[in-house]
């Protein structure tokens, strides 16, 4: 099923509200909401659920019962099954739209509990899954449901949730650095002040604007980053990584859609010993609500460290040619010798949205063919 399309220009207002709510938490809900309206979903569940327990650190819920909502996670084995099992569900790629008309045969959906004591009373028909983050530390998913009077769900509206995905991936990544505090004009400098991760605003020339104290010590070990040149870049010797995240401020000062196209995970690199850092960028320019100290800057990086393992060489793949966690996946697939057809069985897409993504990696990365594709990915094994 096609669906419908959704313009270009609607889509960035709708990144630009998502990017808002790392200023201001208690937008999320509307923009939630918003976003749920704009395609046509009858409901819709952002959740952000720490590990290894814990409370809920953000959950957004909007067109759905609160007495439905809690009945979800009595089925969640069922919807575990549903999905193929969690050994499946956990190499869907990161950032990319599972529709459930795709993913789940016919049979197993109307045999399961879920569907005949949850979704077909409500007249749910179909649903969408993204997984956002999956980490040691947190867990982050974005989910809609379909109502049968609108139908399954469309590949336009795949494609427009494959666009806003990464970036509700980068703003609730940085939100959760921040702690999900509000940064007011009368509190942004204690707030940033006050974080333990690194904090640089630069303008679109990589200029330092600005650092908080733990960004300021950063900078004097020149351990992650430095100053060189008048610009803000890695201190690991990677140039092709510090122009990787130049381009993304450049792109934050205008395309915040094209922002996206290089995935919601940050950028890796490497502290002078060794440890993992990850590097996020937060686009300023466009911000309604940015505060004083915010305006000369175009971005704000948030230097942290990684809540995983460095993955070599596809995390750097990733960076370097600005591929989505479901580009990076399809190529991981190819290089380890993996058909088209099995990878779309494995990772539960369709056939056509595999050879989109392998296109589009080809497209990047300027190559041409699979086996060009393989050496590359080779060549970049070797440490950052």
């Amino acid at each position: 099923m096609t669906g419908r399309s959704y313009p270009a220009e609607r889509i960035s207002e709708l990144i630009g509200t998502i990017y808002d709510c790392v200023l201001d938490p208690s937008r999320w809900p509307a923009v939630v909401d918003s976003i749920r309206r704009e395609l046509e979903f009858c409901y819709a569940v952002l959740g952000v659920y720490p590990l290894p327990g814990g409370e809920v650190t953000l959950g957004v819920a909007t067109g759905i019962d609160s007495l439905k909502l809690g009945e979800l996670p009595s089925y969640g084995q069922d919807l575990v099954d549903l999905w193929g099992g969690d050994t499946k569900v956990k190499q869907y790629p990161l950032e990319e739209p599972i529709a459930q008309s795709q993913a789940v045969p016919d049979a197993a959906l109307v045999a399961s509990r879920y569907f005949r004591e949850w979704a077909q009373p409500q007249g749910v028909v179909d649903a969408v899954a993204i997984g956002l983050e999956r980490n040691s530390r947190m867990v982050s998913t974005l989910s809609f449901g379909r109502h049968e009077t609108v139908g399954i769900v469309g590949n336009g509206e795949l494609d427009a949730l494959r666009l806003l995905a990464p970036h509700f991936r980068r703003a609730i990544a940085i939100s959760q650095l921040l702690d999900l505090q509000s940064i007011a004009a009368a509190n942004v400098a204690s707030v940033l002040d006050g974080l333990s991760v690194g904090v640089v605003l630069v303008d679109e020339l990589m200029a330092l604007i600005r650092a908080n104290p733990a960004a300021e010590e950063m900078l004097t070990r020149k351990d992650p980053i430095k100053v060189s040149n008048g610009r803000v870049v890695v201190s690991d010797g990677s140039r092709e990584m510090s122009l990787a995240i130049e381009d993304a401020v450049a792109q934050a000062a205008g395309d915040e859609v094209a922002l996206g196209r290089r995935g919601g995970s940050g950028f890796p690199t490497r502290g002078l010993s060794g440890e993992p850092r990850i590097i996020h960028v937060l686009p300023l320019k466009r911000r309604e609500s940015r505060p004083g100290l915010f305006r000369r800057a175009t971005a704000a990086l948030f230097i942290a460290p990684a809540d995983r393992p460095l993955s070599l060489p596809f995390d750097a793949f990733a960076a370097l040619y600005g591929l989505t966690p479901a580009e990076v996946r399809v190529a991981e697939l190819i290089a380890a010798g993996r058909t088209q057809r099995e990878i779309a069985r494995g990772l539960g897409l369709a056939g056509a949205t595999v050879k989109s993504h392998l296109l589009h990696v080809f497209e990047k990365t300027n190559v041409r063919r699979q086996v060009d594709l393989v050496r590359l990915v080779a060549a970049l094994a070797s440490p950052l």
